[in-house]
């Protein structure tokens, strides 16, 4: 486990996804429902803009609404596209939490109002 972990520590790459499970001891406790759009949030492949413009499938990373590109980030804490869910996500983490939630927090304390929360997003509209 200290290896697997020092490993993950050194490489460069899994940004995104090591600052939601900085500790994979503390991941392997979690029973997470893994689904296509978690594992887009968690790991920012898919789902954003700023992901799928490196495709050249959108012409820009930017959020429909001009306000900056389209992060993982940007979605959760800051889109204006998603005040209503932002709100009820936010709701829901304040009961036993700050808001904003440090990303690693959003798992370990979290989860369920995190994956009520990216379930109801259309990313379609996005």
């Amino acid at each position: 486990m200290q290896n697997w972990q020092k490993e993950c520590e050194d490489c460069t790459k899994a940004e995104i996804t090591k600052t939601f499970f900085p500790k994979i001891q503390d991941r392997q406790k979690l029973r997470i429902e893994i689904i296509p759009i978690f594992t887009a949030m968690v790991t920012d492949h898919g789902k954003t803009r700023v992901y799928l413009h490196r495709f050249k499938i959108p012409e820009n990373a930017n959020c429909p609404r001009g306000d900056g590109d389209q992060t993982i980030d940007h979605i959760v804490n800051r889109c204006p596209m998603l005040n209503t869910q932002r709100e009820r996500f936010k709701h829901n983490v304040l009961k036993s939490g700050i808001w904003p939630p440090k990303e690693q927090d959003i798992l370990s304390k979290h989860l369920k109002p995190f994956l009520q929360f990216i379930k109801s997003i259309n990313f379609d509209l996005l």
